[in-house]
């Protein structure tokens, strides 16, 4: 237990009752000022300060009592005040982050209090989190006002200050990410990228609306140093002697040049216009003649992540700040001294220093950047060697040297004051240097959800990028953005760019990956913001693809390919791969009128990789229409070549019959041609010939459009078939060629109509002609010219029943000696010879005659009128060509020009016989 004496010893140095000047440093706890200002009494401290490091400091303590509960200060707000040289305070703010108890002696007991700023406390903060359509103002003000919402205690000890920035300098960026790393670590990352920077000022925010004494200090965000306030110390005085002076003092002052790279390069792609933009900057720094010589060589040249600026202008300005960074590190100044109220910055104005008086007064005044507090209160002689035995014992736990003894600057009975600290001349931009390879966290492939409106099934943008939700994130961290990225819509995410297999000019491939599939997430150079889809997953809700809808893996292991969904729908698309072995096939289809291309060796769809048999080679098939369409042509042919051997159109298989073919037709069409029947027109099919011939679908000088190499040829081995239960129709524009090497045989179950426009040709050699009415009349006419029947060896014209009738206008019988017997205005016998009339009896009788019916023909011209139309006419929805001119000419040779009249009809064409002719549409006359 301690002593009566002891007690009211230290009571007397915390209560004050000693000289208010001997207790130079003191702690102010606000709130709990009444409890905590007599238990602890600050002994030694070392307090740091920085731009963009903040505030970490250590604040040495005695106490009289050995039980004070460490998480009783944990959290706490706190205020270090120094007494200054003129009787102000100087003041720190911060937070205690730590409480170790130390040795104690039974009346006496030590510890030690850690503090710091609010964003070195948010270190211990780790979260991952997405930005929406943020600048960097943005930004911290969310993450700021969050942390007070959520933290009466941290709202209590902190408040921030944006009105430093700039925000127009700051663009708005589609997408920024927190990815595992702390708040400060997120922050400072933000501020590096965007050349701004931060430090701690004790006391309230300028624009704050609280009010009160509590230890509160502010988060000052700034981008340009001019802008900054000067220290209340205003001009400081340059002394290296401090042993006599009233006055702090700066004792060391030296200024520092260091070698920096004497340009900058910064590229980054920008996809959006698919160029480099770049930016070069210059150091102004004139680093002396060797050192301007050097720093040209020691040029900083980087590649950005893609579209790293928000435009070229935002992509220059980021160029010129890494090279203010270079720049700030060029020149800087080590000092030290006891100015206690110096400030992390602020500015002030150094005066008495022989260098630095002879500059203009703008080059005199400095802002301070670091800063380093060393303070010792020396205790009452009574605990003086207590205290330093209880701290030397605690050193291992403190992690602090024992006190120095009289090594202070500023020293009295009661205390010793020293600084170190380092500035930089007012000017010079406070810009803080940004890698990529050491700020960036590290960060890996991750997966997402692809996410979009509540009715699509697909959405993108017209580059094809779309929008994911990263899984994991806390809906909590987004309501600032109306919960945007943990929504589950295309709110979540800035557009992402999809990795495919092949992205040209309106060529490649486009698979846009579907809402609600897990797609693969990486980073293009490790920029946490730069997202882009290299995959897709399967999981335990987008499971493997079945193919038509058959089957699973591993049964169906061997089966490969890509298979899509109808929207809204459960239909598919498919190209399949199956390399069952010995069983290899491939298969293109849509479930639509289940339309496939089948090719190899032909299955039923498998099921855990069993499928019956159901042919080998190729099969196109459809519930609905199919069309073969080939502008030069097409080749049908079952003659092989075997493992696609040869060209594409080799058939001389089909060259050899086709000649024999033509041989064929034109040796019987010259012999009836010899033996007064007619002649075969041969010039089609020689065309014919001609081309299928010089067939060449390599030949790229052929129009793809009207050549006259546009052929189908069919080759069948082994005999073709062409059935069909309707009507069969075959036309040709000009000759339709029939050839047999046998037999050419026509049947018909009804009806056989041969009809031809200019006349009908037949002509057997060998056994002849044969025209046989087996059921029914045989009529033979010449409708307008005279019947001719002439045989080699006679002429039998009989009937079985009644009678043979012959009549015309006059009936002649001649005979070969010229004997003959004319009927037809009396009957008249001649000849030379006998008349010989044999009969067992004769009659003669008066005048009588008969009549015949006489056969009429239809003599009806074939004159004709035609009529010109655009494409589209119909009888409901005419369309005539009107007053259109035109040229007919006809297989005679006449050639007719004309107009048509008002409904597209040209002028009547007359002819006794048919004739064909060709049609010219002509251009209207200027």
């Amino acid at each position: 237990m301690s002593s009566v004496s002891d007690v009211q010893l230290f009571r007397e140095a915390l209560s004050g009752t000693l000289d208010q000047e001997r207790r130079p440093v003191r702690l102010h706890w606000g709130k709990t000022q009444a409890s905590l200002e007599q238990a602890l009494l600050v002994q030694r401290l070392e307090i740091a300060e920085g731009l963009m490091t903040g505030i970490e400091g250590h604040l040495t303590c005695l106490s009289s009592r050995a039980d004070l509960p460490g998480n009783a200060f944990l959290g706490l707000p706190v205020t270090v005040q120094f007494v200054t040289d003129v009787g102000k305070l100087h003041a720190i703010s911060a937070i205690v982050t730590a409480c170790s108890a130390g040795q104690s002696d039974g009346s006496l007991a030590c510890y030690q209090l850690t503090i710091s700023d609010a964003l070195s406390v948010m270190e211990r903060r780790v979260n991952s989190r997405m930005f929406r359509g943020k600048s960097l103002p943005d930004i911290l003000d969310v993450l700021m006002r969050e942390w007070t919402q959520r933290s009466p205690a941290l709202a209590s000890a902190f408040e921030f200050d944006l009105s430093g920035l700039t925000r127009s300098r700051y663009p708005t960026r589609e997408l920024t990410r927190q990815v595992n790393e702390s708040d400060a670590a997120f922050i400072r990352r933000l501020l590096r990228r965007d050349g701004a920077n931060v430090f701690v000022r004790a006391g309230r925010a300028s624009n704050s609306d609280n009010a009160g004494d509590s230890p509160v200090h502010t988060l000052v965000f700034f981008d340009d140093p001019m802008k900054l306030p000067q220290t209340t110390a205003g001009t400081v005085r340059y002394h290296r002697d401090a042993g006599t002076e009233e006055r702090d003092t700066v004792q060391l002052w030296a200024e520092s040049q260091t070698l920096i790279a004497g340009a900058i390069r910064r590229s980054s792609w920008d996809y959006k216009v698919a160029a480099m933009s770049q930016t070069d900057q210059v150091t102004i720094v004139d680093q002396g003649k060797a050192g301007n010589d050097l720093a040209r060589l020691l040029s900083d040249s980087a590649t950005d992540s893609p579209h790293a600026g928000d435009s070229w202008a935002d992509y220059d300005r980021i160029g010129k700040d890494r090279m203010l960074a270079h720049e700030l590190r060029a020149q800087s100044v080590h000092g030290a001294g006891t100015v206690r109220d110096l400030a992390v910055g602020h500015w002030f104005t150094l005066t008495g220093h022989p260098a630095v008086d002879l500059r203009p007064a703008e080059q005199r005044q400095f802002i301070v950047t670091s800063l380093r507090h060393q303070a010792e209160n020396n205790l009452p002689k009574e605990f003086n060697e207590r205290a330093q035995a209880l701290l030397n014992a605690s050193s291992s736990v403190f992690g602090t040297p024992a006190a120095s003894g009289n090594s202070g600057s500023v020293s009295n009975s009661d205390t010793r004051y020293e600084n170190g600290f380092t500035c930089v001349r007012r000017g010079v931009a406070l810009t803080p240097a940004y890698d990529s390879r050491i700020d960036l966290p590290v960060v890996h492939p991750i997966t997402a959800t692809v996410v979009g409106p509540k009715d699509e099934e697909v959405f993108c943008d017209e580059s094809g990028r779309i929008r994911v939700q990263i899984q994991g994130l806390n809906s909590e961290d987004h309501t600032h953005a109306q919960g945007a990225g943990t929504n589950g819509n295309e709110t979540d995410s800035a557009p992402v760019r999809v990795v495919s297999a092949l992205a040209g000019a309106n060529f490649g491939e486009n698979t846009v990956p579907r809402i609600g599939m897990e797609v693969l997430l990486d980073h293009i150079d490790g920029d946490p913001d730069r997202l882009v889809v290299i995959g897709v997953l399967s999981n335990g809700s987008n499971t493997p693809a079945t193919f038509s809808h058959t089957g699973a893996l591993p049964g169906n292991r061997y089966v490969s390919g890509r298979k899509t969904k109808e929207i809204k729908g459960q239909r598919y698309n498919q190209l399949r791969f199956d390399d069952t072995a010995g069983q290899i096939s491939s298969q293109l289809a849509s479930e639509h009128a289940f339309t496939q291309l089948n090719l190899g060796y032909l299955t039923q769809p498998r099921t855990d990789g069993n499928g019956d048999a159901r042919g080998e080679g190729a099969e196109l098939r459809t519930d609905a229409a199919a069309a073969l369409r080939a502008a030069q042509g097409v080749l049908l042919t079952t003659y092989a070549r075997s493992q696609a051997s040869g060209h594409q159109l080799d058939r001389d298989e089909l060259i050899q019959l086709l000649a024999e073919c033509t041989e064929l037709f034109k040796s019987l069409g010259d012999y009836a041609g010899q033996h007064g029947g007619q002649a075969a027109d041969t010039a089609g099919q020689n065309e014919i010939v001609s081309a299928f011939k010089s067939w060449n679908s390599t030949d790229s000088t052929q129009s793809s459009t009207g050549s006259s190499q546009a052929l189908m040829a069919f080759g069948a081995q082994a005999g073709s078939v062409n059935i069909t239960p309707k009507t069969h129709v075959t036309y040709a524009g000009e000759n339709v060629d029939q050839v047999a090497q046998q037999h050419l045989q026509l049947m018909s179950g009804q009806r056989f109509n041969a009809t031809a426009g200019q006349g009908m040709q037949l002509f057997a050699r060998g056994t002849g002609v044969q025209a046989i009415a087996g059921e029914g009349p045989l009529l033979l006419q010449a409708q307008a010219d005279a019947l001719t029947a002439n045989a080699q060896k006679g002429v039998r014209i009989s009937t079985n029943e009644n009678e043979v009738l012959v009549t015309a206008p006059t009936i002649r019988l001649v005979a070969e000696d010229g004997s003959y017997v004319k009927i037809g205005g009396g009957v008249t016998l001649g000849t030379n010879g006998d008349v010989k009339i044999l009969s067992a009896s004769h009659q003669w009788g008066g005048p009588s005659t008969q009549t015949a019916t006489k056969t009429a023909f239809n003599n009806a011209p074939t004159d004709q009128r035609f009529k010109l139309h655009y494409p589209g006419h119909t009888e409901s929805s005419p369309a005539v060509a009107a007053q259109q001119p035109y040229r007919m000419t006809l297989d005679d040779g006449r050639v007719i020009e004309g107009k048509t009249d008002a409904n597209g009809l040209t002028d009547l064409v007359q002819d006794d016989a048919m004739r064909i002719l060709k049609v010219d549409i002509l251009k209207p006359a200027l």
